[in-house]
């Protein structure tokens, strides 16, 4: 078990405490990400997007140099041949736009009809809760997708609206600090708590965020294994498979 006293704990939605059902071979970013680049290949008569394969795209965010949509996107365009990989990318670039709203509005009906809590991750945050530790989210996921999410998963409870930072608030993406820091700030706890407040993210650059926010970073191995996890570059303080092996070392009854 851990040998401190936890301050808050924060958490990243999409793997963490949502099931993004990647283990299906089509997760729901996969899915939407795909219908919004063939849709945009069909409207602007580009063939290497509408016929953009799944294969292809089940790698596109994971391979994003940031932890985002305009990110994932722009590596699409770049592996359709569509821009150049030696341009910078551009967030605000007309095709990026419209695979963006495109996608934001499918996800979110993903979102609402297949959205489901990952394994006792509301067994989890109930204990957490009982015991008095604060809670936050930490998402570059939009806002509506994290209270649809949250919604849907009957996990809204657990984190007050002003303890859900999303993509509006802040200006980096992970594995920039900034979106762990304002939740750690949602907290309202010294500045001394920070290495007490734990950092639950799947991918390695949110724990890269984390660790740079100062937090004590617990990785959950639902897309990457344990051992890939702890062979990362900037490596999380603890990688478990479950929430029900976190509850033990936090204490916590599920």
């Amino acid at each position: 078990m851990v040998d401190f006293e936890v301050g808050g704990m924060i958490f990243d939605l999409d793997d963490t405490l949502v099931d993004n059902q990647e283990h299906t071979g089509s997760g729901l970013h996969e899915r939407s990400r795909l219908e919004a680049t063939r849709i945009v290949g069909e409207q602007f008569g580009i063939k290497s997007l509408t016929n953009y394969t799944e294969q292809a795209n089940a790698v596109a965010f994971r391979r994003a140099k940031t932890h985002s949509n305009e990110s994932a996107f722009w590596y699409i365009l770049v592996d359709a041949g569509v821009v150049s990989p030696r341009e910078a990318e551009d967030p605000q670039h007309e095709l990026v736009a419209a695979l963006i709203a495109i996608k934001d509005d499918f996800h979110e009906d993903l979102i609402r009809s297949d959205a489901r809590p990952l394994p006792y991750v509301a067994e989890f945050l109930e204990g957490a809760t009982q015991k008095g530790i604060g809670l936050a989210i930490a998402s570059t996921a939009i806002r509506r997708h994290i209270d649809a999410a949250l919604e849907t998963t009957g996990l809204s409870g657990y984190f007050p609206v002003d303890r859900r930072i999303s993509f509006e608030k802040i200006m980096a993406p992970k594995p920039d600090p900034e979106v762990y820091d304002l939740a750690f700030r949602s907290l309202a706890l010294e500045k001394g708590e920070r290495m007490n407040t734990c950092a639950f993210d799947d991918d390695p650059r949110g724990i890269a965020s984390a660790r740079a926010a100062g937090l004590f970073v617990c990785a959950i191995a639902t897309r990457y294994s344990i051992g890939d996890l702890l062979s990362l570059p900037v490596t999380p303080d603890l990688a478990s498979n479950s929430y029900t092996e976190y509850a033990k070392e936090f204490g916590i009854q599920v």
